[in-house]
C-alpha cells in the first residue's frame, strides 16, 4: 500500500518556502541574472506543487473494508487492438473489467502489471482505487515497431516476486489474481508454466477476450494519426483470434477459474461473492474519487531542467575559456 509519513507535507512545505525565498532574494539581488532565477523560481514552484499530488474530482468510487492483495495482469500486446470486442478493441473490454475489479475490491490493496514483450509493474499495491482506474484507462497496446513477440507468461517472474514480497509483509491477507488476455502466444519459446505461482494464489479469474472469428488490429505506432491496420505477411489484414485453450491452461496452472468475457455481460456478478469472502463489500457506499494531475507538471519541469542544464553547460564552457586565457 502506498502511504506517506504525516510529517512529509510539512517538510515539503518548509523546504519549498525556503527555496522560494532564496529565489525571490536572488531575483532582486542578481540583476544581471534575473531570467535564470525566474526559471529556477518556476521550477521550484512546480516541483512543490507536484509533491502535493494535485487532483481533480473524478466521480465516485465505492468504499469498503476488504482485507486482500489483488493482482491484476493486463495484456497490452498488439493483439489487444483486435476489434472484436463488439466493434471496439479488446483492450476496451479489459479496461472496463479492471474498473469493475477496482470497484468490487474497494478498500483492498490492488496492484496492476501489464505485459507484452516485457512485463511492467504499473501500480504497486495500493488501496487507492481511483489511481488504479486512472492508470488502466491510460493503457495502450504495445508499439508494433517495438514488439519482439509476446509470451502469455511474460508476467510470471514479476507476479511471483510481488506475491512473495507482499506475502512476507501481509501473511494473513489472501492473494487474488486476475489475468486478462487473449491467449495469443507469439514468442518463439513455449510459455513458462504458472505452476510454481499457484501455491501463493488463493483465488481469482483468468479472463479471456476476443472471438474465434478474430478481428483486425489497428497499428499501434509512434504516430497518433496512423489509421493503418496490421498486415499479414501472406497478404491482407492480419487477424488475431482468441486462444481459449491457452487461457484455460493458465487458469489450471494458477488453480483458478477461466471466464470468457463478452460485451454486455456484467463482471460484477462473478466478483461480488469473491469480494465478500474477504470483508465488507458495499457498493452503495461511495466516496469522491481523485483524478491525479501531478503528471501534467512533469513536462514543464523536464523542459525547465533541460534549460537549466543547457545554461549550466554554457557557463562551464565560458569558465573553461577564461581559465585557459589566464593560463596563457
Amino acid at each position: 500500500m502506498i502511504s506517506f509519513h504525516p510529517t512529509l507535507p510539512v517538510l515539503v512545505a518548509v523546504v519549498g518556502v525556503a527555496l522560494l525565498a532564496l529565489c525571490a532574494w536572488q531575483l532582486v539581488a542578481a540583476r544581471g541574472r534575473r531570467m535564470a532565477w525566474l526559471r529556477r523560481t518556476l521550477l521550484v514552484a512546480l516541483a512543490v506543487a507536484m509533491a502535493f499530488r494535485p487532483a481533480l474530482p473524478g466521480g465516485e468510487v465505492p468504499t469498503a473494508s476488504i482485507q486482500a492483495r489483488v493482482f491484476v495482469m493486463v495484456d497490452t500486446s498488439q493483439s489487444v487492438a483486435a476489434e472484436d470486442w463488439g466493434s471496439e478493441p479488446r483492450l476496451v473490454g479489459m479496461q472496463e473489467d479492471v474498473v469493475e475489479i477496482a470497484r468490487s475490491f474497494a478498500g483492498a490493496d490492488i496492484s496492476v502489471i501489464s505485459f507484452d514483450s516485457t512485463a511492467s509493474l504499473r501500480v504497486p499495491l495500493t488501496d487507492d482505487g481511483s489511481a488504479v482506474i486512472e492508470m488502466v484507462r491510460a493503457l495502450r497496446p504495445e508499439i508494433a515497431q517495438q514488439s519482439r513477440g509476446t509470451s502469455v507468461a511474460a508476467a510470471h517472474d514479476l507476479l511471483l516476486a510481488e506475491l512473495e514480497r507482499s506475502a512476507a509483509e501481509e501473511p494473513d491477507s489472501p492473494a487474488i489474481v486476475f489475468y486478462l488476455g487473449d491467449g495469443e502466444h507469439t514468442a518463439e519459446e513455449p510459455p513458462q508454466s504458472f505452476d510454481d505461482v499457484a501455491g501463493l494464489v488463493d483465488r481469482g479469474f483468468v479472463l479471456g477476450y476476443g472471438t474465434e472469428e478474430g478481428g483486425r488490429m489497428r497499428v499501434s505506432s509512434f504516430d497518433p494519426t496512423d489509421e493503418a491496420y496490421l498486415q499479414d505477411p501472406a497478404g491482407g489484414d492480419a487477424i488475431s483470434r482468441i486462444d481459449e485453450q491457452q487461457l484455460q491452461s493458465i487458469a489450471d496452472e494458477l488453480g483458478i477459474s477461466y471466464l470468457h468475457r463478452q460485451p454486455g455481460l456484467p463482471l460484477a456478478d462473478a466478483l461480488g461473492p469473491m469480494a465478500v469472502l474477504d470483508g465488507e463489500a458495499d457498493l452503495d457506499r461511495t466516496e469522491e474519487a481523485r483524478l491525479e494531475v501531478a503528471w501534467v507538471l512533469a513536462g514543464p519541469i523536464a523542459l525547465l531542467l533541460a534549460w537549466e542544464g543547457l545554461s549550466l553547460a554554457r557557463s562551464l564552457r565560458s569558465t573553461r575559456g577564461i581559465l585557459r586565457e589566464e593560463a596563457r
